[in-house]
């Protein structure tokens, strides 16, 4: 890709280009020599976030992407980019009402009892406003600032462009700028969407509602006034509260649940959404954790959320619980399941396990209350991208939550520890059978059926390979019959031994969820069929033994 293709004359390509040149001339410069310096190096952070928000928000959300990627920048990158916030003007409250009356189908007048029309803040996707509805309920506006979206799509497009050109450069090879930059227009869109912030909000609000660790919903969010809430407008309700961090904060806390017991409840409930629910805030910081005057924490914006699908949930929880047990072998083997190596890379297993080994030894060499267990999370991830692992972005948000989790509960309680209080509240999660969701259940079945069926066909090919001509090797191989009809035999024995686990488990799950007569009549026939298939299977096992 040519630079005139990227810079091609249009207002905002032209505004983009000097606003680089005036923070950082040296940068433009090796990008448009193609990377041909001797080094192409980031602007410094303070700069690069300067640069950054000036350019505007589609910039900025590249900035705040960035942070949560530990794997990619180092801590002063990391540190300086988590604070980047847009700074720009509000929008003038004639153009916000009239995007307002569109979503609403009304004027704010007719919609709302009343409404301040001085915002109480402005960013640069959306701004937030003061109101009351008709019954005098005190709410929050969230309005989509107008015009947004036809900048975000001109500004996509360069970036895309912009993207393209830096892959060429020699950071290139160190950052998949394309990729990045697809993530942050994916993510942008969503913001520019607050259908997708209101379901978030709702689903956040059920798993806190309904979770095993927080009490009497003393965790929550606010509720969203769901008919007023569209793409370009979201009305919450306003709950006032004190920042967590300051002192009066820490007197509502102290005079309800206690500070240690709070912080108990947020790093349950957050345990819940990592590992359970697969579905989490991604950005707790303490401005958007506000507590009550009755001790009741509020959780602000879900703007950021993580999902991870329920594969990946599985592994994570086996890899923190392996990190935790300083078991290096079996975190490299789960490691490699949730960050593939790179298409055309081979990672040097040895040497990623002897790394992850080094890494643990020196970070649990110290006591649990002073391990930081999200600089150890950023550390993983560096180290997987060093060896050639491609980490998924979802991973850097689970990190970012973490880190933020993790210092909230440091800063209101000293004695706080992420990793010590973690085992014990998986342990209650296993005890309490809550990390086997029906779809795991069912997802295990599925595989222990694909194996009963695959494995003796399989094994078969297996055999009829090694028969054949391409595999004797020019040996001459005595009893390769006798070995056959024994491999057989043992095939369906493993496979008969698989089919009964597979009618147990189901058996289990039809009598857990069952609520008609049938279908508890269905699992007791399925565990007599599993008991007389388990019967034969020791007789034929003991009178092998005995030939």
């Amino acid at each position: 890709m040519s630079v005139l293709s990227v810079f091609d004359g249009s207002t905002r390509a032209l505004e983009i280009v000097r606003i680089v040149s005036r923070h950082e001339w040296s940068f433009l410069s090796q990008l448009l020599r193609r990377g041909h310096a001797a080094e192409t190096r980031l602007p410094l952070p303070s700069v690069l976030c300067n640069l950054l928000t000036e350019l505007g928000p589609v910039y900025v959300k590249l900035g705040q992407l960035l942070s949560t990627r530990p794997d990619l920048l180092s801590d002063d990158y990391i540190e300086a980019l988590s604070q980047l916030q847009a700074n720009v003007p509000p929008a003038a409250w004639p153009e916000v009402s009239d995007q307002m009356a569109k979503e609403l189908g009304c004027d704010v007048a007719t919609a709302f009892g009343s409404f301040e029309e001085a915002p109480i803040a402005a960013g640069s996707v959306g701004q937030v406003y003061r109101a009351h509805l008709k019954n005098g309920q005190k709410v929050a506006v969230k309005v989509l600032r107008p015009g947004i979206e036809a900048q975000v799509k001109e500004d996509g497009r360069l970036l895309r462009k912009i993207a393209a050109l830096a892959s060429a450069s020699s950071l290139g090879s160190q950052y998949d700028f394309v990729g990045l930059a697809d993530q942050v227009l994916e993510a942008l869109g969503r913001e520019l969407d607050f259908r997708i912030e209101a379901e978030n909000t709702m689903r956040l609000q059920r798993c806190l509602a309904a979770s095993s660790f927080v009490p009497n919903g003393k965790l929550r969010l606010p509720q969203v006034e769901e008919n007023l809430s569209g793409q370009r407008v979201l009305v919450l309700e306003w709950i006032d509260g004190e920042p967590i961090l300051t002192g009066a904060a820490r007197q509502f806390l102290e005079a309800g649940p206690g500070i240690a017991t709070t912080t108990s409840a947020l790093l349950g409930a957050f345990v819940e959404q990592y590992f359970v629910e697969g579905f989490f805030h991604a950005d707790p910081h303490p401005g958007n954790l506000k507590v009550q005057a009755d001790g009741t924490v509020i959780l602000l914006d879900a703007g950021m959320v993580g999902q991870f699908d329920p594969r990946t949930r599985s592994n994570l929880l086996d890899l923190v619980l392996a990190l935790i047990n300083q078991d290096a072998a079996r975190a490299t083997d789960l490691l490699e399941q949730i960050a593939p190596p790179a298409r055309g890379v081979r990672v040097d297993r040895q040497q990623l396990q002897r790394q992850l080994d080094q890494l643990i030894s020196r970070s649990f060499s110290k006591p649990l209350q002073e391990l930081n267990f999200a600089l150890f999370l950023a550390e993983l991830l560096q180290l997987a991208n060093r060896t050639g692992l491609c980490v998924p972005g979802t991973l850097g948000l689970f990190v970012k939550s973490v880190t933020n989790l993790e210092g909230v509960g440091c800063s209101i309680n000293p004695a706080f520890s992420f990793t010590g209080e973690m085992q014990p509240l998986v342990a209650k999660l296993l005890a309490r059978s809550v990390m086997l969701p029906q779809q795991r259940l069912m997802q295990f079945g599925l595989d222990l059926r694909n194996l009963s069926i695959d494995s003796p066909r399989q094994l078969s090919q297996l055999l009829r390979r090694f028969s054949s001509d391409d595999l004797t090797f020019a040996l001459q191989v005595e009893g390769l019959e006798s070995l056959r009809r024994t491999l057989d035999r043992l095939s369906r024995r493993v496979s008969l031994a698989i089919l009964v686990a597979a009618l147990l488990l189901s058996a289990t799950l039809m009598a857990t969820l069952a609520q008609q007569q049938l279908l508890r009549n269905v699992s007791e026939a399925l565990f007599i069929v599993a008991t007389v298939f388990g019967i034969w299977l020791i007789v034929s096992l003991l009178r092998s033994s005995k030939r």
